[in-house]
Parts: C-alpha cells; sequence; structure tokens
C-alpha cells in the first residue's frame, strides 16, 4: 500500500498532500477540482476547461460548459497575446493548446492554479470562490523572464448560460439572454429572461432567470466582446479565435447576439518585472449587487486576503479527526481529499465532471452529511432537519428535490425514507445528545411543525405497512440501487437487503426509546425485529449466501439458479454488519464475497453481470456488462464491503480492499481517473477496461470511506454507552494512530500491535490506565486531551 506515484504518471501530490500537481495536462481523461462554497462554485479541469454555477449546479448555471469528457475544450479561458510578435497560447492548456516550456495544474483544497512558463513569460492563474459570498475570482500573475520589454494583451473569455443545464436548445436559449458592457466598471454584466423552470402562476418559459451575473477585471479594458461569432470569427473555433489574432469585430452587446464575455486588457512589462492582475465572475439579486461584489476582489489585496481565508477554512475544517497508517499517500486521501470531496463536490456543489446534479437526494446527502459527524456535528443536525422538511405527512419522501425551484420526485424507492432515521441515530451515538429528537419541522402536505420523533415514526409506520405476506419489505421501485427500477412496480417483490438495513435500525430506535422513556415502542421494536431476522433467516437465505429479493412474480433475485445477477454484495455485507447472519452464515457471506465479487478493482456490486435488458428487473440490466451497477465495483457499496471485512476480523481481506480503493495506488492508463479523489465505479471483470474508473467526485464514498477506516478498520466506534475500540489493521499495518474529537475531549489514540499478532484481543489503556474493557466511556468534566494507548494481539 506504499505505492505513490509510478514513472510515466502524469503528476503527484505535494509534499504536504494538499495539492495535487499535474505536470502533463494530457491525461487518460480530465482530471477536475470541485471548488465550492455552500451557495456557488465551479469545476475546472487540468485543460481550464468547466463551469461555474450558484445555488444549484443543474438550475442554476451561469457559464455554458459542453460535456465532452473526450475533447474537453469548454470553459472559461484566459488567452495571452504578444503584440509585437503576434504569438498567442493561454493560461491553461486550452483552448489553444500551445506547448509550454513548463506546466503545473495544482488543484487545492478551494482553488486551482495553472502555473505556465512560455517565451519568456511566467504566469499563475489562481481561480477560487469567496469563502461565503457567490464570486468566482481569478488572480493572475505575469513576469517577464525575457531581457527585453514585453508588451501583451491579456484576454478573459466566458459564454454564459445564467440558467439551465444541460441546454441542448442553444440556439433557443440565447434567444432570451441579454449582455451590456460598463467601460468605467470595467465589466460585462449578463442576464436571463427566460428561465427553463415553470412558474406555478405564469406556465412554462414564463419567469426570468433570479440573478445578475457580472465578468469584471481590474484594469483598464481596451475592448470588449459580447458575441461569440464576432469574437471567434466565422467557422472559428476558441483554439485561434479571430478576435485575439487580430482586431476582432466591433463590440455587440444587448439582447440580439450570440452572448459571451470578452475583456481585452494590455500588460507592458519590463525585463524582470511582475503584475498581478484580477478577474472575477460575481452574481446576485441586483445588478448594482453583482457589480460592487465583483469589483471589490478585482483588487489584488482583497482577492489576496479572500483567497487566504480560504485556505484557512479548509485547513480549520480538516484539522480534527485525522488518522495516521504507514501509508501516507492512502492516509492523504482519506483525510483530507475524501473529506474535501464530501463536503465540496457532494454536499455544497452537488456536481461533478460526469454529473451536473444540483439536486438534494434525500439518502445521499443525508449520507453525505455523515462527513460532519466528528467535526462540525451541528451541520450533520443541519442536514437532517432540511431533509425532515422534504417528507410528506404519510411518512414518504422526495426522492430528491432542487433548490431555488423546490421541485421534487415522488417515487416508490423504499429506502430513502429510512435513511433519516440511519443518520438521526449515528448523530446521536456520536455527540449522545438525544435533544436531537426534539426538533420540529413541517411535513410537506401539513400544517405545523412536528419533532424528529414524529418524522421517523411516520417513516417506519409507512415502511411497516409495506410489508410481503413473508414479513419481508416491498422494493418498490428500487431499494438502495435505483437500477433495480421494476422489480416490485406491482408492490408485490421483496427486498432482503432492506429488510437487512432495517434490522439494524430497528435495533437503534429500540434502544433510543428506551433511554427516552418509550417502553412501549422499544418493546414492539425489540419485537419487530426478531421477527424480521427470522423471515429473512427463513426465506432470504439461499444456501451459500443471502438473495437481493424477489421479483413481482415471485422469481428470486441474486440466487445461485439464476444464470446472470446470481449474487449481490450488499445483502452478504449488511447481514454482517446488521447482525442478521448467524456466525456460520456470516462466514458463508465472507467466503461468498471472495470467491464470486472480489477482484483487484474491488468488491463487485453483482456478478455475473447482466448481459441483455430484462425489463422486468430495471435499468440496471441495461448497462453494458460490467458497467456501473451492472458488474461493476459501485464503491459507494465497496466501503461496506471493507466495514463487513473488519467486523469479521479477515483483515487480510479489509487490505485487499483498501489496496483496491485507494485511487493513487493505479496504473493511469488503466484507471483513467483522478488519482486524488474517489470514483463512483470501476469496471468490472465482464467489462474489455477492467479496472476502468469513472464517475468521480460525485459519489456517496467519499464520507463513507473515511468513517468505514476510522470506525471498522482502525475499530473507533461510537455507540449507545461509549466508544468501542475494536481495530482490525491490515497485516502491513504494525501500528497506526488517531486524533479524534470525543464529546469535549480529543483523543490521542496510539494502536499497536502486539506479540504474539493474530489472536484479535484487545486492550486499551487511557492516560496509561488500563481498562477493564475496549470501551471507552464519554469524558466528563472540563475539555482535556486524552492518551489512549491500544494494543492488539
Amino acid at each position: 500500500m506504499n505505492e505513490t506515484t509510478r514513472p510515466g504518471a502524469y503528476g503527484h501530490f505535494s509534499d504536504d498532500g494538499r495539492e495535487y500537481v499535474i505536470t502533463d495536462p494530457r491525461t487518460p481523461r480530465p482530471w477536475v477540482n470541485v471548488v465550492a462554497n455552500p451557495r456557488a462554485g465551479f469545476v475546472v479541469s487540468q485543460t481550464g476547461s468547466g463551469f461555474s454555477f450558484l445555488e444549484n449546479s443543474q438550475l442554476a448555471v451561469v457559464t455554458r460548459w459542453q460535456q465532452d469528457l473526450v475533447e474537453d475544450v469548454s470553459g472559461k479561458f484566459l488567452y495571452v497575446k504578444d503584440t509585437d510578435g503576434g504569438e498567442v497560447w493561454s493560461l491553461s492548456p486550452a483552448p489553444v493548446w500551445a506547448p509550454f516550456d513548463s506546466f503545473a495544474c495544482r488543484h487545492g483544497f478551494g482553488y486551482t492554479t495553472f502555473e505556465t512558463a512560455r517565451s519568456g513569460i511566467e504566469a499563475a492563474w489562481t481561480l477560487f470562490c469567496h469563502a461565503e459570498d457567490a464570486v468566482e475570482i481569478w488572480r493572475v500573475t505575469l513576469r517577464n523572464t525575457s531581457d527585453r520589454p514585453r508588451r501583451l494583451r491579456l484576454f478573459g473569455y466566458l459564454e454564459w448560460c445564467c440558467g439551465v443545464t444541460p441546454a441542448p436548445r442553444r440556439e433557443f436559449g440565447k434567444l432570451f439572454l441579454e449582455t451590456k458592457f460598463d467601460g468605467a466598471l470595467r465589466a460585462i454584466v449578463a442576464r436571463n429572461h427566460m428561465w427553463e423552470v415553470p412558474s406555478e402562476r405564469f406556465g412554462h418559459w414564463n419567469t426570468s432567470f433570479p440573478y445578475v451575473s457580472v465578468f469584471s477585471t481590474s484594469d483598464e479594458v481596451v475592448s470588449a466582446q459580447g458575441d461569440k461569432a464576432a469574437f471567434i470569427g466565422r467557422y472559428g473555433s476558441l483554439r485561434a479565435p479571430a478576435g485575439v489574432l487580430g482586431p476582432g469585430s466591433a463590440a455587440a452587446f444587448g439582447r440580439h447576439e450570440d452572448p459571451i464575455a470578452a475583456l481585452e486588457i494590455e500588460v507592458l512589462l519590463a525585463p524582470g518585472e511582475s503584475r498581478a492582475l484580477g478577474f472575477t465572475l460575481a452574481t446576485s439579486e441586483s445588478e448594482e449587487a453583482a457589480v460592487a461584489l465583483g469589483a471589490r476582489f478585482t483588487a489584488d489585496q482583497e482577492s489576496r486576503r479572500a483567497l487566504e481565508d480560504v485556505s484557512a477554512g479548509w485547513r480549520a475544517r480538516l484539522a480534527a479527526h485525522r488518522m495516521e497508517t504507514p501509508d501516507h499517500v492512502f492516509d492523504t486521501v482519506v483525510n483530507d481529499w475524501a473529506r474535501y470531496q464530501a463536503i465540496a463536490a457532494r454536499l455544497w456543489g452537488r456536481c461533478g465532471y460526469y454529473q451536473q446534479s444540483g439536486a438534494f437526494g434525500f439518502r445521499d446527502q443525508l449520507q453525505d452529511s455523515q462527513v460532519w459527524l466528528t467535526i462540525e456535528p451541528a451541520k450533520c443536525r443541519e442536514q437532517i432537519r432540511l431533509h425532515a422538511r422534504h417528507q410528506f405527512r404519510d411518512g414518504s419522501v422526495y426522492h430528491w428535490w432542487h433548490p431555488l425551484t423546490e421541485q421534487g420526485l415522488v417515487t416508490k424507492m423504499t429506502d430513502d425514507l429510512l435513511w433519516l432515521a440511519f443518520v438521526s441515530a449515528s448523530y446521536i451515538k456520536e455527540t449522545g445528545d438525544f435533544s436531537i429528537l426534539g426538533d420540529e419541522t413541517p411535513f410537506l402536505d401539513e400544517e405545523g411543525s412536528f419533532p424528529l420523533t414524529e418524522h421517523v415514526g411516520r417513516a417506519f409506520r409507512r415502511v411497516f405497512s409495506r410489508m410481503s405476506p413473508r414479513g419481508i419489505p416491498l422494493i418498490g421501485a428500487g431499494d438502495w440501487n435505483d437500477g433495480l427500477s421494476a422489480v416490485g412496480l406491482l408492490e408485490k417483490g421483496e427486498s432482503v437487503w432492506l429488510g437487512q438495513f432495517l434490522s439494524g435500525l430497528l435495533g437503534d430506535w429500540s434502544e433510543i426509546y428506551r433511554r427516552t422513556g418509550a417502553a412501549a415502542l422499544a418493546d414492539d421494536f425489540a419485537g419487530r425485529r426478531v421477527a424480521l431476522v427470522a423471515a429473512l433467516n427463513t426465506h432470504g437465505w439461499d444456501g451459500g449466501w443471502y438473495r437481493r429479493g424477489t421479483l413481482d412474480d415471485g422469481s428470486v433475485l441474486g440466487s445461485a439458479e439464476n444464470r446472470v445477477g446470481k449474487i449481490f454484495l450488499n445483502p452478504q455485507t449488511w447481514a454482517i454488519l446488521n447482525d442478521v447472519a448467524p456466525p456460520d452464515r456470516a462466514a458463508a457471506c465472507l467466503a461468498a464475497i471472495k470467491e464470486h465479487l472480489v477482484t483487484e478493482a474491488g468488491s463487485l456490486l453483482l456478478a455475473p453481470a447482466f448481459d441483455r435488458p430484462v425489463p422486468e428487473i430495471g435499468y440496471i440490466t441495461r448497462y453494458a456488462p460490467g458497467l456501473r451497477e451492472n458488474g461493476g465495483v459501485y464503491t459507494h457499496a465497496a466501503t461496506w464491503a471493507i466495514a463487513a471485512a473488519a467486523k469479521a476480523k479477515d483483515a487480510a481481506l479489509v487490505e485487499k480492499l483498501l489496496v483496491a480503493i485507494h485511487p493513487a495506488n493505479k496504473d493511469p492508463e488503466r484507471y483513467w481517473a483522478e488519482p486524488y479523489v474517489l470514483p463512483g465505479n470501476v469496471d468490472g471483470p465482464a467489462s474489455p477496461h477492467h479496472g476502468r474508473a469513472g464517475w468521480t467526485w460525485y459519489t456517496g464514498s467519499a464520507a463513507w470511506l473515511h468513517r468505514v477506516v476510522s470506525e471498522w478498520v482502525f475499530g473507533v466506534r461510537p455507540g449507545w454507552d461509549g466508544l468501542t475500540i475494536d481495530p482490525c489493521l491490515p497485516p502491513s499495518w504494525n501500528r497506526a494512530r488517531m486524533v479524534r474529537p470525543w464529546r469535549g475531549a480529543t483523543l490521542e489514540i496510539d494502536i499497536a500491535r502486539g506479540v504474539p499478532a493474530g489472536g484479535g484481543a484487545v486492550s486499551v489503556s487511557v492516560d496509561g490506565h488500563p481498562l477493564a474493557t475496549n470501551v471507552l466511556a464519554p469524558p466528563v468534566g472540563p475539555a482535556r486531551t486524552l492518551e489512549v494507548a491500544v494494543t492488539v494481539r
């Protein structure tokens, strides 16, 4: 697990791990950064391509972007022109793709910097978002390293969207955009008179985009252009735009052009001289506010301070709860990049290069919010409240909903509503704070506000009303796996996995009810758990593993009798995690995982892959074999396999799965994806590209990987009576360390492998005093640091 960058790779981590430095821009696929604050953000690849958004990365996209991961030439760019010699290049590889004397793209936490040198000009272009405000800031430094004066022109370019994406009707959409240029303000202003979302009062295509965007610069503008054809030339391209190569056409702004923003400024540099310049892309509810916001941060001092604030914010955010293993690159991924990914891409931006979602998924962002549990639990609580507000009075919930419009999708998905109970229980176990149960929020379709216990209770009651005659939950239009979209549309198909998930929740909430004085509910849930576990073991066991479920016609899914889709990962892992499987069956589940599902790329979601569409099962069967859920490694579920292996104390399997999920531990030509964040999926053996990753950034695996490594590999797991410490270290680890907040205290945990090793016995001491058990009671008294020594034998 100690491999880092292989020879011939495209980049490396910085010494402190806080940047990934790409030194060869021709990566197998775009390697991007998702930069966001809670209100706004952008995505940028190592080529310079990408897009910007506000509040919602699908419904409120500021700049147009064409999703094409092969060409990757659509985005916001800076051109440089040598006025004397006529040479033109861009400060990122795209769109000109002129060769550089040196190149580095530094993706960091909250920013990306392009460092280039060409023809005696060194340049640094840093893009970042303000920590709070809806403004994207570009800091540019140009330095003349030649021995002669240089006269340069710098062109900032972007194409407006100001609305919904993807927007395939480009020629239609541009009919509603309006732009103007104000030379005194050094700014181009854009607004959209038609926002492609329905208005409840005025119907479709009959409401304005509620924001105004402004592209500004720090220096006097030599020329400005608002029309794409005028800028690139007739049948021209961004690679060699006429407006940069030559004098260009007359400025064209207003409501009758093809709306872009291009600002040209002059830069004069003596030999050895450097100049700092700035551009901003600001968005607000009014033109005046957007102009003022943009103008403020074109100034060098203000933008420098803003960048320092962003960097300090991420350092503070990621400083708590850190793990140290023998593999420092793995530590960087788990401690920093995975959590950055979960926060910036999943919770704030809700997007990546493969998907511009913008929406909150009821199950998705609830799970992602677990990243806050140990560092800022109030933010997890806030997320719980947000999701509770998107529940209906019958306990059902939106599968997803869009901020800004509150449009949501109601489906027959059967697991969404239960994640409210799961994350709420996780919050209580971590914090010990039962007061969250009294947090009041409304239902979507009922007057008044109700405590969280009522929201959770209604979710449970809805699930209880949707059980099969055999006592197993119905699967509906899919449970956790959306691709099983037709298995239970007639409300007859069963989900064994959902039963296993529910059984764990029944145990947790029985304990919550018992501790809050609701004895009758506690007994009822405990009894339901016993009955459910019995039903799952009677009807869900296939002989060597647990089935996935049944279809509406009663036929089985995930059984040895199936030609394809014989075995699914989740029913095996959750049978172990939630103690559904008795010991002999738990061992059989793990053996089946190792025999049928574990590959060098990770744990497959199912095997063998479906090789033809099966309408009665759902769209999962329509993926090509080995892709995504259809026989690929679905990284979200692969993290649960690590947890199950650790609970079963199969340390060798834990190590194998950690190596497989480690993105920096890959051959980039085979893997393709970014080596610093997690992908959503990796092709399985049924694909000719086994081991190729995709759908990076926008995956729930990021938050889960940190939690699984912390709670199951390190074994530091919050429970009802304290913090259980029960590690399952990979065989190659003889020592591991963790610093972790715990209810007001800071725990410095040192885990060492004792002699003889392999027995699994754990001894724990706190500040030199041995404990009688491996459960650390919640600390009392003032906040302090506790030294926890753990020995595993």
